[in-house]
């Protein structure tokens, strides 16, 4: 536990001249190159600029009770916690001046830094590091660990439901989570009188039964002793505390904000109250400070900013060709996928310990959850009840509530949370019941889960597997039954993942708990296996005991065929088999292939078999527009357009899924549809 000593005191007020003065030469390089006509592009610093001029309390007066091993997660203006939480400040000044040798080479700016060393991480997105650092703190509470986690969001960010989310599942599994609302006034021009019902933030804490704690008038040593008291109430296991700092930022929003908004009374008015010039006067009038050791304080601070400039200014920019390495962590070989040998879909078919998908999933996940202590699995109704798809059915009786764990209907804050746990080590499974839900939680799957390794120049793994159920034919209408990977597959980052049948569910489930990247894996209702919904026979498999792996990237021919090539993932592979059986009574030979993977994409099985057969049929659950059917058409016209005859696609119209029976069955790809296709293209 750390005390006001001089000592102490002495060490906050030289952080808060090295933030300062830092933040004071960020903005004279960041103007150069851009007058007379304000150009953000231009200058040796591009894009926009958030500087925290003003706030360094909020930053020094907490950090200083932090250890390396803790975890911090900040907003788009985050230079001040950087430097307080001890980032390398060499890194710090050549990642904002978008250099090699920053902290992510160059990926993320000013507004992405990550320090793995000192476990820092902000964020570009408003609200978002409240559901991360929450999952932090998950992970040291399961790990048995007293760190804490810490995130920073500004008075505007408080109105985001994931603040909201976030200390809801933080009060409820007592996690050592401490929240920072640095209240500044305005959520860029809007003042926080037009924004925020309650005056003071600190009052929304009594909602979760937690602390709350008002600090005026951007006092650090009150700031000290609030966040003393919360560092050491989350050490000991006694839950999270919100910390409100009424604070003031010098400058605009951003660099080049005319500030029309802000009276010029209010702007005299902060720098009159500079906290640095208030902390030197009260360091005097303890006798902690005189005139020579401030000047060595200052001078010390200025030496060690301008020899990061320096190193920033000085460093070589990345190679172009950087800008499309390290998007995963682990990449597909294909000289692996040519070595790898596994049983035909006929014999699995024929093989005799058969399982439901849904039941192959459960055993996928105990295999390496009895392995793996790092693997817990979140999401809603997934403990006793075994979730509603049963894929964690038995799990919960096995490894009890703390890695099977059930979880308020708040997406995005424990989507969120296995972003941050990730983020410190562990391995989580986090389950969205429905893919239609992903709306509500776009950012921290998309912004977050998929970037956060690259824009960290690789310092942040992200080994999260992302569960959801897919697919229609039961009624279930427009927002239970959509397909959407291609949403998924969209973002670089992601790998898909749809399995078709029981063998490749445990196989490829095995494979993205051990991947270390973000793995969305997709199930399709209509082949769990579950005695309430219909399913293909040839969706239940052999399975064997014990445990293996398929890998990404590799996709399955389900039946061989001269004729023509049929392409499909999911049900539609047996819809596709099916349609197979109609054509072979009609002399026609098809080839159906099951991608398995969306991303990595076997583009060499698909092109190989369009060289064998000339015809390509491409068959889609998702929507026809800007999807998996464009896609495998683009991808034949440039690899095997010599070859091919014929080309044609068979997906959803681009219509919500209806309710009654007849309609939805009029939309969905049949046998029948996708046979009379083929026979259309076989002349």
């Amino acid at each position: 536990m750390v005390e006001l000593t001089r000592d102490v005191a002495l060490k906050m007020y030289e952080l808060m001249w090295k933030i300062r003065l830092f933040e004071e030469k960020i903005r004279e390089a960041y103007y150069e190159g851009k007058q007379p006509l304000f150009n953000i592009a231009a200058g040796p610093i591009p894009g926009e600029m958030h500087l925290a001029a003003g706030q360094e309390p909020a930053a020094v007066g907490m950090m200083i009770h932090l250890r390396p091993e803790d975890v911090v997660v900040g907003t788009h203006r985050s230079h001040h916690l950087a430097i307080a939480k001890g980032v390398d400040l060499k890194k710090l000044a050549a990642e904002i001046f978008g250099k090699k040798t920053g902290l992510g080479k160059g990926k993320g700016g000013h507004m992405h830094l990550f320090d793995s060393k000192v476990n820092f991480s902000c964020s570009g997105i408003v609200g978002a590091s409240f559901p991360q650092a929450a999952g932090a703190a998950l992970a040291f509470k399961l790990m048995g660990v007293d760190n804490v986690a810490v995130a920073y969001g500004g008075d505007g960010a408080a109105n985001q439901g994931t603040f909201h989310e976030a200390l809801n599942l933080a009060a409820i599994w007592d996690l050592p989570l401490i929240v920072v609302i640095e209240d500044n006034k305005w959520a860029i021009s809007v003042p926080k009188s037009k924004s925020t019902a309650i005056e003071r933030n600190s009052d929304r804490a009594s909602a979760y039964g937690i602390p709350g704690v008002f600090v005026p008038d951007n006092d650090l040593f009150a700031m000290f002793e609030a966040a003393k008291e919360a560092v050491e109430r989350a050490r000991k296991g006694k839950g999270p505390t919100l910390i409100e700092i009424e604070t003031y930022r010098f400058y605009g929003h951003f660099e080049g904000d005319p500030q029309v908004y802000r009276p010029k009374e209010e702007i005299e008015e902060i720098k009159r109250k500079d906290p640095i010039i208030r902390v030197r006067d009260e360091l005097k009038r303890r006798g902690w400070l005189d005139d020579e050791t401030d000047k060595k304080i200052v001078e010390k601070a200025r030496s060690e900013v301008e020899e990061a400039i320096k190193y920033a200014r000085e460093s070589p920019y990345p190679e172009p060709e950087e800008a499309v390495r390290g998007v995963f962590a682990s990449e597909v070989r294909p000289e692996e996928l040519e070595k790898y040998v596994e049983p035909s879909f006929e014999e699995l078919l024929k093989g005799e310990r058969k399982l439901p998908m849904y039941k192959a999933i459960a055993e996928a996940i105990d295999q390496v959850m009895e392995k793996d202590e790092r693997v817990f699995y979140m999401g809603e109704d997934v403990g006793v009840y075994g979730g509603i798809f049963g894929v964690t059915q038995g799990l919960y009786q096995k490894y009890g509530p703390e890695r099977i764990r059930d979880t308020p209907i708040s997406e995005s804050a424990f989507i969120g949370a296995a972003v941050g746990a990730a983020a410190v080590g562990m391995r989580p499974i986090v389950e969205l019941m429905f893919v239609d839900f992903l709306g509500v939680t776009y950012d921290q799957i998309f912004n977050h889960m998929a970037k956060n390794f690259y824009m960290s120049g690789g310092q942040f793994k992200m080994p999260i597997v992302l569960t959801t159920a897919i697919g229609g034919g039961y009624s279930d209408a427009a927002q239970h039954s959509q397909v959407l990977y291609a949403l998924f597959a969209h973002v670089p980052g992601l790998k898909v993942v749809v399995p078709s049948n029981s063998y490749d569910a445990k196989g490829l489930m095995i494979q993205a708990i051990r991947d270390d990247d973000p793995v969305v894996y997709m199930f399709h209702k209509g082949l769990l296996g579950l005695p309430w919904m219909p399913y293909p026979e040839t969706a239940i498999t052999h399975v064997p005991e014990e445990p293996y792996t398929v890998p990404f990237g590799k996709a399955r021919i389900l039946k061989e065929g001269k004729d023509i090539t049929i392409v499909s993932a999911a049900l539609m592979a047996h819809r596709a088999l099916e349609a197979a059986a109609l054509l072979e009574k009609d002399g026609i030979s098809a080839e159906v292939i099951d991608l398995r993977t969306l991303v990595p994409l076997d583009k060499k099985t698909i092109v190989e078999s369009v060289q064998k057969t000339g015809r390509l049929l491409v068959v889609d659950e998702d929507y026809k527009s800007y999807g998996l059917t464009g896609e495998i058409a683009a991808v034949v016209l440039e690899e095997a357009q010599p070859y091919l005859k014929a080309y044609k696609r068979l997906a959803v119209p681009d219509v919500p899924i209806p309710y009654s029976r007849p309609l939805e069955q009029y939309i969905l790809p049949s046998a029948e549809k996708i046979a009379e296709a083929a026979k259309s293209m076989v002349k």
